[in-house]
């Protein structure tokens, strides 16, 4: 039986994809309209600042110039690289710190302890490893690890879910695993730090991140065939003091509203696409193309405005002429 007739695993992809090419455009844009012109803007600036000065004082009719504004520019753009660096190296700083410091004070629990679990994974022997079980009262299953993803179990949700309960967690988070979804989740939330100016990447990643979630659903009960019991288990999850995460790395899961839809995707089988807001969508595409414009531009202005400003430039104090 096939109980959802949207590929959410192709949605996701192609999320993950329209991140990629638009950051990555954007990043080679920024690096090569740098280094074509940093020389450029070096000589620009010298020249610009001798044009507007003069015996001590600025002139008002040559500051206030298109040309003037161009020289400013590459330089804003330049700072907005060096910010978005920043950015990027102390968000991969920040995750792998987060990750290292979990997974460094988690003291793995044998599963033969823990009845339900080992039910479960004897039915699905072939599935059994990379999965840790640690000692927490929270309801917590999530897959974590960027080139060798593991699947983590908390004691609260194998104490709290029933043997088909937990199967179906178990096979939501293996595609999570199969799918490298903390290393897409990784990259794409590095570039969404690089390229902070962009607004359509938030807007992308809750997208990515949604699609991810049921492209999992639908997996799990695609080899469980229990959409009930995954239902009922995310119900459990959504009712507890601690919300389920998709993993540390994540932060961008959508929230109660993602959850809902699952549960709702999971209950009817003839659901309708989730409607998008489209007013949100379309602000956020003219803003980012309002900044990749202007980035642009600011790098590559040289073929649309005169190399130098006409009228303010003499050999002496120009303040006759640009008085």
């Amino acid at each position: 039986m096939k109980y959802f007739s949207m590929n959410q695993q192709e949605k996701a992809q192609l999320y993950f994809v329209v991140v990629i090419f638009i950051n990555l455009s954007i990043l080679s844009v920024i690096g090569v309209g740098t280094l074509i012109g940093v020389k450029g803007y070096v000589s620009d600036t010298k020249f610009t600042y001798e044009t507007v000065t003069c015996c001590g004082s600025i002139c008002s009719k040559c500051f206030f110039t298109l040309h003037t504004f161009s020289t400013v520019l590459p330089w804003v753009c330049i700072v907005v690289l060096l910010l978005g660096t920043y950015k990027a190296i102390y968000k991969v700083l920040f995750m792998l710190s987060r990750n290292y410091r979990f997974v460094r004070f988690i003291t793995p629990l044998s599963i033969e302890n823990h009845p339900t679990l080992k039910k479960t994974l004897t039915e699905m022997h072939h599935y059994s490893q990379r999965i840790v079980l640690y000692d927490s009262e929270s309801l917590s299953a999530f897959t974590l690890g960027i080139l060798k993803p593991t699947i983590y179990l908390s004691t609260g949700i194998c104490s709290q879910l029933t043997t088909k309960e937990l199967l179906a967690v178990i096979l939501h988070e293996i595609h999570h695993r199969k799918d490298m979804t903390p290393l897409k989740l990784f990259v794409m939330q590095l570039l969404y730090s690089f390229n902070f100016f962009l607004s359509i990447n938030h807007y992308l990643l809750n997208l990515y991140s949604a699609s991810s979630e049921k492209a999992a659903d639908d997996t799990a009960i695609s080899i469980s065939k229990e959409p009930l019991e995954l239902a009922s288990a995310l119900v459990k999850l959504s009712k507890s003091k601690t919300k389920a995460t998709l993993s540390p790395l994540a932060a961008f899961s959508g929230g109660q509203r993602v959850v809902e839809e699952r549960i709702k995707r999971l209950l009817e089988s003839n659901t309708t696409p989730h409607y998008f807001n489209k007013i949100e969508f379309y602000l956020s595409c003219l803003l980012s193309l309002f900044f990749a414009v202007t980035i642009w531009f600011s790098l590559f202005h040289k073929p649309f405005i005169h190399a130098h400003a006409s009228g303010c430039r003499t050999m002496s104090c120009h303040m006759p002429v640009c008085g």
